[in-house]
């Protein structure tokens, strides 16, 4: 009897440390949000507008010594996937319980650039950078680098060139995002209208069937006239809810005489 018991402990201490182990690995090789000082950099661009003058004083110092520096050096540097690690997270999510997040290199230096874009114009010391990105042929890291672009507002000079630049792909097809990131800079970006206006007739994808209308609009709302892209129609005022039958009738109207005569015999 004790011997079966001592088995039985035995076999769940040891199952207790193969669940401790496992929930340990799936800690160390599962791709996490990025932190520093051990907040997100949602916490620190939300300190940047604090009241406090010490909290966003902080902010400031950490985005400009350590955030900035760190996302544009990966958007560069973090290029290698590791098949092992990956087959590794592959097996232990079939286990029941296990689900590790993996995210492969293209992804993780999309994720830095988008991180950079949240900072807004704290950021604009990596706009270098981020225009080096729109040269890449890459449509996910040209993707992320024309919002980043337009969020931090970059220079226009310098920003819509180098957007135009990167505006088509390899197929010959108009990026969405870049599109919407020549829209945020509305008349600024005018000497993108007349490609703008041949991507009228780019069906290649909905979101661009979408987005260059409405950049045009912005843009320069008489070439978008001229080019037959129709003002966005008038949303109809929201209807008021129909009211009790009671109250309809009863309103304006004078109250029910309580002293009516009686009827004569």
């Amino acid at each position: 009897m004790k011997r079966m018991q001592r088995m039985t402990a035995g076999v769940l201490a040891g199952l207790g440390v193969l669940a401790v182990g496992t929930w340990i690995l799936s800690r160390a090789i599962g791709t996490h949000e990025a932190r520093f000082q051990g907040k997100p950099v949602l916490y620190w661009s939300e300190q940047l507008a604090n009241h406090d003058a010490a909290a966003s004083n902080e902010a400031a110092l950490v985005v400009y010594s350590k955030i900035v520096p760190q996302l544009t050096n990966q958007m560069f540097t973090d290029t290698n996937d590791s098949k092992f690690r990956q087959s590794v997270i592959d097996e232990l999510n079939t286990l029941p319980g296990i689900q590790i997040d993996y995210v492969d290199a293209i992804g993780r230096r999309a994720r830095a650039v988008n991180d950079l874009g949240s900072l807004g114009p704290s950021a604009k010391s990596a706009a270098p950078a981020l225009l080096v990105a729109l040269k890449g042929n890459d449509d996910v890291m040209c993707a992320a680098a024309a919002g980043a672009v337009a969020k931090i507002r970059v220079d226009p000079e310098t920003a819509v060139p180098a957007l135009i630049g990167c505006l088509v792909d390899g197929r010959g097809h108009g990026r969405p995002d870049v599109v919407d990131a020549l829209g945020e800079y509305g008349p600024p970006a005018k000497a993108a209208v007349p490609m703008l206006v041949k991507l009228l007739k780019d069906r290649s994808s909905k979101d661009l069937v979408k987005a260059v209308p409405q950049a045009l609009r912005r843009i320069d709302p008489e070439a978008a006239a001229a080019a037959g892209v129709r003002a966005p129609s008038p949303q109809p005022a929201p209807s008021q809810p129909p009211r009790p039958p009671s109250a309809a009738a009863g309103e304006g109207s004078p109250p029910p005489s309580t002293n009516a005569s009686a009827p004569s015999k």
